[in-house]
């Protein structure tokens, strides 16, 4: 398997993708993928069956492989999130609604609107939390008592994302504390110089806080059941590590403050078990 060549290998996992997930394969899958020629497709399909001639049989009237039931993946991973992901990415790739119209989309992912960072305004940015320096940024707040754009220093040490947008986690030379700021909302940077504070003084940024996730036991017995499931809970719970410094977002993303008071039960299907200590490590982290 280790003397096997990247291209091969890419092609034995399209074998084994194709085979698993749709059931089987044909030449022309391989060909119009990788733009290869039919007998090198065939030469693909011949070599993948020398190392796994268990996993496929040929019907010769559909001209057609197909997964037997002994398949055992050898080039990929069983993984349903990564099977959807790529088939989103491939529909995006032009396949469907593109160059071919007749084609029915299999997957799609929802779009976001995309927040545009100027790349030299987040190198400099970047080398300084390489580099444990601080600089000047000219941000932009959307707090009332700021609405304009001002100069402050910072001493960036790390990026978060919050599912939505990416901040930089920093000292802030003005109110002299660690804060976030959004990446997107820096417009310009200018003057570094030397660190305010060490990443090692942040502490709500290297501490963690265990959520403790379970079934809203407001819903029924086997719905609370399938949610377990399908968060693969053990013993009914779903412990998460978050950093103290993003349980804000993490309560937000999740819709944790929101969602019981103003959606129905099938929206809300997560409730934190330990909620006080939650509240009390959110509230002690926004100070």
């Amino acid at each position: 398997m280790k003397d096997i060549k990247w291209a091969a290998e890419q092609r034995f996992q399209f074998i084994e993708h194709q085979a698993f997930w749709c059931g089987g394969l044909n030449r022309s899958d391989l060909t119009t993928h990788f733009g290869l020629s039919v007998p090198q497709a065939s030469k693909d399909i011949a070599a993948y069956q020398v190392l796994h001639p268990e996993n496929l049989t040929y019907d010769p009237s559909k001209r057609r492989y197909f997964r037997s039931p002994q398949f055992k993946a050898g080039f990929i991973t069983l993984d349903a999130d990564e099977f959807l992901r790529a088939s989103v990415v491939q529909e995006m790739g032009g396949s469907a609604g593109g160059e071919n119209p007749d084609r029915l989309t299999i997957a799609e992912s929802l779009p976001i609107p995309y927040r545009k960072i100027d790349p030299n305004v987040l190198q400099p940015i970047a080398q300084c939390v390489a580099e444990g320096r601080s600089l000047e940024i000219k941000y932009i707040s959307m707090s009332t008592n700021k609405p304009d754009a001002m100069w402050r220093r910072i001493t960036p040490h790390a990026f978060g994302h919050d599912g939505l947008r990416w901040h930089i986690r920093a000292f802030c030379h003005t109110s002299r504390k660690f804060k976030d700021f959004i990446v997107s909302r820096c417009m310009d940077t200018r003057d570094v110089d030397v660190a305010g504070a060490a990443p090692e003084s942040d502490v709500f940024w290297n501490t963690f806080f265990q959520v403790g996730l379970v079934p809203n036991p407001l819903l029924s017995e086997q719905q609370q059941q399938i949610i377990s499931g399908e968060y693969g809970m053990v013993d009914g719970i779903l412990t998460i590590n978050v950093r103290r410094a993003m349980l804000y977002y993490f309560n937000k993303r999740l819709r944790l403050d929101a969602a019981p008071s103003l959606d129905g039960l099938h929206e809300s299907p997560l409730v934190v078990k330990n909620r006080d200590d939650f509240i009390a490590a959110l509230a002690e982290a926004m100070k």
